[in-house]
């Protein structure tokens, strides 16, 4: 079963001393704002494990910072699966959801949301927590990831709809947009309340670092995924392309996707080795080389954590395709209904800065 493939990566899995305190926090807080209504389906949510991954991969965060890691990394999951469901995937009504919640980084704090559901307020008060105490760069940056992670998944839930098959370089391109990893990473800047300084964070070898991490998260749960994937239908799954391009054995496309994680593992290692030599082409005061450290530590506990909880979650177990939770926290027409004049088309995409914290 893919679910207990074991990928041999070369990071350490670290504890956080808070997680116990932050999972009945945020579980707690869940049930509060309706996000997951009920017994049943808080008892499938805890097995989701998702507090244990997000304590893992921001080992470090305390307090505050902890609680709100917690609370968007466990936001994503079920919002990215909202899409996922074909009798959920209606390219309208992903399209009006996808927009408020991309729009919500650039209206100015405390304006009304148009769509008015426990997801949209629970997003906008994680975007709040977030983006308090950072830059307008940070701002923008984490900003712009958020719309293109509700723009992929949009484009998702068309594919889906229209019965849309991928090749492998078009689905890398639009999954690593869909998996959620860039908004993920931005965090650990926030948790630590640092920034990695721009000449850094945007060099090709922090970039290529960034995208070997995020390949080795969404790799590594594509292969947890496989059978899941396979009983729903969903063809946005890279060994279930590999096995329909290739003519091969599930067995075999799970092998090639292992090496191909071992691949960006590696390479992640290699450009790591160099990384301190570059430290005075950047131009790094004593802060600025700590940030990149700190931010290649967070990365590297991000794919450990990621690997132990995907072999353990029953997110990817047999049985375990339901969704956590009410449809009418996600969706119109619900308890969560709009508000406002907004019950007709979607109101239009966000463009320009982030509004300004205050």
């Amino acid at each position: 079963m893919p679910q207990d493939v074991s990928f041999l990566l070369p990071f350490r899995t670290r504890t956080n001393p808070e997680a116990d305190r932050a999972r009945a926090r945020h579980l707690g807080r869940a049930a509060d704002l309706g996000l997951v209504r009920g017994e049943r389906a808080m008892r499938r949510y805890r097995d989701w494990l998702l507090p244990e991954l997000a304590a893992a991969a921001y080992p470090d965060a305390r307090g505050a910072d902890l609680d709100l890691v917690t609370d968007a990394v466990c936001l994503g999951f079920p919002l990215d699966d909202q899409f996922d469901r074909p009798s959920r995937a209606q390219p309208e009504l992903a399209a009006r959801l996808s927009t408020e919640l991309a729009a919500i980084p650039y209206r100015a704090p405390g304006a009304r949301l148009l769509l008015d559901l426990p997801v949209t307020r629970a997003c906008a008060d994680v975007w709040r927590r977030a983006a308090e105490g950072m830059s307008p760069s940070w701002r923008e940056r984490a900003a712009g990831n958020l719309t293109r992670f509700f723009r992929a998944r949009l484009h998702q839930a068309h594919n889906r709809c229209l019965g849309v098959r991928l090749d492998e370089k078009s689905y890398l391109a639009l999954r690593r947009r869909a998996a959620g990893t860039a908004p993920c990473f931005d965090l650990i800047e926030r948790a630590g309340h640092f920034e990695v300084p721009p000449a850094a964070y945007w060099s090709p070898e922090v970039r290529t670092m960034t995208r070997c991490a995020g390949d080795v998260v969404l790799l590594c749960n594509d292969v947890h995924a496989m059978e899941r994937e396979a009983a729903r239908g969903n063809p946005h799954n890279l060994p279930l392309i590999r096995q329909r391009a290739l003519g091969c054995s599930r067995a075999e496309a799970v092998a090639q996707v292992g090496a191909m994680v071992a691949g960006r593992a590696e390479l992640f290692e290699t450009v790591a080795d160099g990384i301190p030599r570059l430290h005075g082409g950047w131009r790094l005061a004593p802060s600025g080389a700590a940030a990149v450290a700190r931010y290649l530590d967070g990365l590297r506990s991000w794919m450990a954590a990621n690997q132990r909880w995907g072999a353990a979650s029953s997110r990817y177990a047999s049985g375990g395709a339901d969704l956590p939770g009410d449809e009418a926290a996600h969706r119109p027409g619900g308890p969560g209904r709009l508000t406002g004049p907004v019950a007709g088309p979607a109101p239009p995409a966000p463009h320009g800065r982030p509004a300004p914290v205050v």
